[in-house]
């Protein structure tokens, strides 16, 4: 482990520090400013407890790393509980604001020098860090969606070609694929059905027409926050709020953009039953297509509007009931 020199420990006496951490599969870079000073740790049990050590000379304000696909998910959970103000960002928001400085080059270092820029400019607010719980049941959701992927991309495959051998073949993995599939079905229904709080949410989320089994599963694994935000945040969150493009007398289309990808993509089927079996949701989407609003803007308009519904309802912690459909401007 990299020792702090005096000068270090007499410069960060007079400056609150902030750190940036990139994560690799192999190893930890970390950039701390004011002082600019650069460590590289194992990406392991041990160099996270050697970094843990370290962050209490360093004592940051603020740490920011990047959201690496899970890659980063035992040195949060280590930072969250040892007291630290830690928080991960999608990758991109540290590129945008590398560019934005005119750092064009991409390292890890420029990355982890990007991520404690970003936590000096404190603009990143920290949320609460999934339980293990749910962070194993996210990691099943989503094993279960590869799944799917898996089956559909075979199924296709089983139309494109008259072999015989290959077409045994390809039934086989579809097979094999749907054990699993059903086995993970299996293992998040009982997760659910263990936990009083989600099944309490289950209950709650699938009593609104439109909403699922398998949407509530999401929402519950991929948007732990849902009833803990308001409304404009929750939505901005999932990724369907509606930003501005105006610039002088301009005044551009307004669209969405970012969120959580995953748990859109779940909402967006779900909004689609909910138009024809959700009395609310079937009203607010055909007053803005007889409003002359475009199809995609009516559909995002509507799982708006469903979202925000249901996270009214974990809230208050009350089942579905129909709603009087307000005129909103869109």
């Amino acid at each position: 482990m990299k020792n702090l020199s005096q000068n270090d420990n007499k410069k960060m006496e007079k400056h609150e520090t902030f750190a940036g951490i990139d994560v690799a599969k192999n190893e930890l870079i970390v950039h701390v400013l004011p002082t600019n000073q650069q460590i590289t740790v194992p990406n392991s049990i041990e160099g996270i407890k050697e970094l843990l050590t370290l962050l209490k000379e360093i004592n940051p304000k603020q740490i920011v790393l990047e959201a690496t696909g899970g890659l980063e998910r035992e040195l949060l959970t280590s930072l969250v509980a040892k007291g630290w103000n830690a928080t991960a960002i999608n990758p991109r928001q540290a590129r945008d604001l590398a560019k934005g400085l005119g750092e064009l080059a991409k390292t890890d270092a420029v990355d982890a020098k990007m991520l404690a820029r970003f936590a000096q400019l404190q603009v990143i607010q920290t949320r609460p860090v999934p339980s293990l719980k749910t962070q194993e049941m996210n990691d099943l959701v989503t094993r279960r969606q590869q799944l799917i992927q898996m089956r559909t991309m075979e199924t296709n495959r089983s139309h494109q070609t008259h072999q015989k051998t290959i077409v045994t073949s390809i039934e086989k993995i579809v097979k094999a694929l749907n054990k699993q599939i059903d086995d993970i079905d299996l293992r998040i229904q009982k997760m659910i059905d263990e936990n009083p709080n989600w099944n309490e949410k289950d209950k709650i989320l699938q009593s609104v027409p439109g909403v699922g089994a398998k949407t509530s599963q999401m929402l519950i694994a991929a948007l732990p926050e849902l009833g803990d935000l308001n409304r404009r945040k929750i939505s901005a969150l999932v990724g369907v709020a509606p930003f501005c493009r105006d610039s002088g007398k301009k005044v551009g289309l307004r669209c969405i953009k970012g969120g959580r990808a995953d748990v859109r993509a779940a909402l967006y089927m779900a909004t689609f039953a909910a138009i024809k079996w959700n009395k609310t949701i079937k009203e607010f989407y055909e007053q803005l297509r007889a409003r002359g609003k475009k199809f995609k803007v009516a559909v995002v308009a509507a799982m708006r509007k469903l979202i925000t519904i249901l996270n009214v309802m974990i809230k208050t912690k009350t089942a579905w009931m129909e709603q009087r459909v307000p005129s909103e401007k869109i």
